[in-house]
């Protein structure tokens, strides 16, 4: 069984707390002025957001954070490694937007503190064509996928595992059909490699609701226990398909290899 990851943590010695306080402290409390006038980071930012792209509609940096529900707090009630990330998320995207304005040597520090911070934890920034920063948990089976498959199912493979996904089954039923319609030209291939991969992976897409309408009573692809299943239990078994898309992607992978390797085998040891 996997281990909560607050454990994983804890077992590792990575206070996140003393993390997510040496960030705040960067952004918030770290003086950027001449000297004469303290500055901060915040500061900067607040005063050149009406120029940010990331503003929408929005006039000032806290009409932003009104609006969007970000409400950064030096000591948090409610902490754990989402809070941690969603900061990182949150100040990197304008520290790296309004660079210009600040000095290169805070740039390179705030940049290297949260690089050293996700590393820490076992966490990694992923770019989304260069809009938008995300910062999710490593799967090293999820990177070597996304290494190769086209874009930009490459990135939706890695943002599974972002911590504003967790609950969200329609963000999730959507990457899982991208992987379906990868996998299903795939299908015959699979089933030669791993015909029960094959059998589990494709049941899962036909039968959770994922494919067909299977929680509409009346409809003929209906099936009454995925229907009566709560949401947690849907995600739980939708991130296991999940799971499996990835051994599936692995396999196609290393069946070329397992073919030039009976090729170099068979070089090596004939007979001149």
């Amino acid at each position: 069984m996997r281990k909560p990851f607050s454990q994983v943590l804890k077992e590792n010695k990575v206070d996140i707390k003393k993390e997510y306080s040496r960030l705040f402290e960067l952004f918030y409390e770290t003086d950027l002025g001449n000297g004469y006038t303290p500055c901060y980071a915040a500061t900067i930012i607040e005063n050149n957001f009406i120029r940010s792209r990331y503003r929408g509609t929005c006039l000032t940096l806290k009409d932003f954070n009104q609006t969007y529900g970000f409400n950064f707090e030096k000591y948090p009630h409610n902490f754990n490694v989402d809070y941690l990330v969603n900061f990182c998320e949150y100040t990197l995207h304008f520290v790296l937007e309004f660079a210009i304005h600040f000095r290169n040597d805070f740039v390179q520090t705030f940049l290297i503190q949260i690089d050293t911070i996700i590393e820490k934890i076992g966490y990694m920034r992923i770019d989304d064509d260069g809009k938008y920063i995300k910062i999710v948990e490593k799967n090293q089976a999820a990177i070597s996928v996304s290494e190769i498959l086209p874009a930009p199912t490459s990135y939706k493979v890695i943002f599974y595992n972002h911590h504003s996904l967790s609950g969200n089954l329609i963000e999730k039923k959507s990457i899982l059909n991208q992987l379906y319609l990868l996998l299903e030209p795939k299908r015959k291939e699979l089933h030669g490699i791993n015909p029960k991969l094959e059998d589990m992976i494709f049941y899962c897409f036909n039968n959770l609701n994922i494919r067909h309408r299977n929680t509409a009573e009346g409809d003929k692809q209906y099936k009454k226990n995925v229907a009566e299943m709560s949401n947690n239990q849907l995600e739980n078994w939708y991130d296991e398909t999940y799971q499996m898309c990835l051994l599936a992607f692995l396999e196609l992978d290393n069946s070329n290899r397992y073919i030039n390797f009976e090729q170099l085998k068979k070089s090596i040891e004939v007979k001149s």
